[in-house]
This record gives structure tokens, C-alpha cells and sequence, in this order.
């Protein structure tokens, strides 16, 4: 029986409700289909193919095809996929579009990816999607000595981005507990100092100007050890400058 005639046939009764559910699922079913999604769902098709056996010439432009897609969930369902290229390609695409729904994906990601260009990959996307659900674990990664080095370093940058909102509070007590508690730890205080100068604002200000003796001192050590061709040390000055001279007028 057709959808139009189970509406429009005589009946000595209301048509049962199940029967009227399962002919509004089959109407949605067989009607037209969304031609932007249609057509997007070709590009990832044929996009994974590409990603899993392509040049990286090729899988660089087929990452930047992925920019311009409008249904992200077509990203989001490949995050899981088996080839690390895949799942670098959707995570950074995810980032550029900055979908919020993406966010539970990537904080998973962020505690379970073992590979390092996909954690970077998701520390990138997750700085731009700025979704606030993410602030608390970037800081428990960020606290804890035993998360892996390399992505203990690169979290300073990625909370800085939320350090303007919100999530500020949070940004800038993980910040203060680091440097208080791992002045031993010149290059993870390096790194921090980074993201001290992009959250900086005049209600934060006094909270990280008490640590300048001890960035002083950090900065010292590193230029005896290193130069002050070093990018730790150079870290260190710059995050120096900034405070002493933050709120100051220009010229004076």
C-alpha cells in the first residue's frame, strides 16, 4: 500500500498507530536526500581511499577537500578508522571547522592517541574547536608528571586558548599550580611561560607577577647552560618583559 493511499483510502476507522509511524518513517525514507550531504559523502568516500594509499602530496589536498565540508558527523565517524592517516585527516579537518559537536570525539582522543602527529593533531583541533568541556583535561594531563613528555609540553599553548573566556579561572590556577610547584622543570616552565603571555590580562596580572624572581631565576640558569640563543631561555625573556611592562603606556 502506498503512503498516499493509507491516508486517502476509506475506512471504517482511525488507522492504527503504529501503522500511521511506520508510514511517516517510510515517507522520510523515501523522500528526496539531502544533495549537499550526498554529495559530501562522496568526497569522504572517495577521500579515504586517497588517505590510506595516496602520496602525502596527494592526502594534503584531500585533507584541505575535507575543510569545506557543511556535515562534520561524516568526519566524526572515521575516528576510529584503523589508518592513522585517516584519523589525523578527520581530527584536523574537525579542528578547522571548529564544530562543538565534535568535542566528547577529541577529548577521548586526547587520553587514548598513542601516536604523536594524531595527539598533536588533536591538541591543534581541540584549541580551535574551544569547546570548555575539554579545559579539565588538558589540565589533569598538564598536572600530571606521569603523562607523556611530549604532550605535557605542547598542552600550555593549546589551554591558552581558552584563556579568555569562562574557562579563564581554570587556565590561569593550572598555570599558577605548574609554576609553583615544578620550579625545578625549566623547560615545562618554559613552555607555560608561553601560554602566561597569551592569557594575560590586567585581572590575572598580579597572580603571575609574583612568580617573575622565580622566572628570573629559571631564565638565568637556561642562558648559563644554553645562550640566549635558546628558545627555552627566549621563552623565559620574553614572558619577563611582558610582565614587567604589561599595563605600562607605550613610550613611557
Amino acid at each position: 500500500m502506498s503512503v498516499l493511499r493509507l491516508f486517502s483510502a476509506k475506512k471504517t476507522g482511525p488507522a492504527p498507530v503504529s501503522l500511521l509511524v511506520s508510514a511517516v518513517v517510510l515517507a522520510l525514507a523515501c523522500g528526496p536526500r539531502d544533495p549537499q550531504l550526498k554529495k559530501e559523502t562522496a568526497m569522504v568516500t572517495s577521500g579515504l581511499e586517497v588517505l590510506r594509499s595516496g602520496t602525502p602530496l596527494q592526502r594534503d589536498s584531500t585533507i584541505r577537500t575535507l575543510y569545506s565540508l557543511k556535515h562534520a558527523e561524516l568526519l566524526t565517524a572515521h575516528l576510529d578508522d584503523p589508518d592513522p592517516n585517516v584519523r589525523i585527516a578527520m581530527v584536523s579537518a574537525l579542528g578547522f571547522l571548529k564544530d562543538k559537536s565534535s568535542a566528547p570525539a577529541l577529548n577521548r582522543l586526547l587520553t587514548t592517541a598513542t601516536d604523536y602527529l594524531l595527539r598533536e593533531t588533536v591538541l591543534y583541533a581541540v584549541g580551535e574547536v574551544c569547546d570548555t568541556s575539554s579545559v579539565p583535561i588538558l589540565v589533569a594531563l598538564l598536572t600530571d608528571p606521569a603523562t607523556d613528555r611530549d604532550l605535557r609540553l605542547s598542552i600550555p599553548i593549546t589551554l591558552a586558548s581558552f584563556g579568555h573566556g569562562e574557562a579563564t579561572p581554570q587556565v590561569v590556577k593550572a598555570f599558577t599550580d605548574i609554576l609553583e610547584a615544578n620550579g625545578g622543570d625549566i623547560e615545562l616552565c618554559s613552555y607555560v611561560s608561553v601560554g602566561v603571555m597569551e592569557v594575560l590580562s590586567a585581572d590575572n596580572v598580579d597572580s603571575f607577577r609574583r612568580f617573575l624572581p622565580e622566572l628570573k631565576r629559571m631564565a638565568e640558569q637556561r642562558k648559563a647552560e644554553a645562550g640566549t640563543d635558546d628558545g627555552i631561555y627566549t621563552n623565559f625573556d620574553l614572558t619577563i618583559q611582558e610582565l614587567e611592562h604589561f599595563g605600562t603606556p607605550a613610550g613611557s
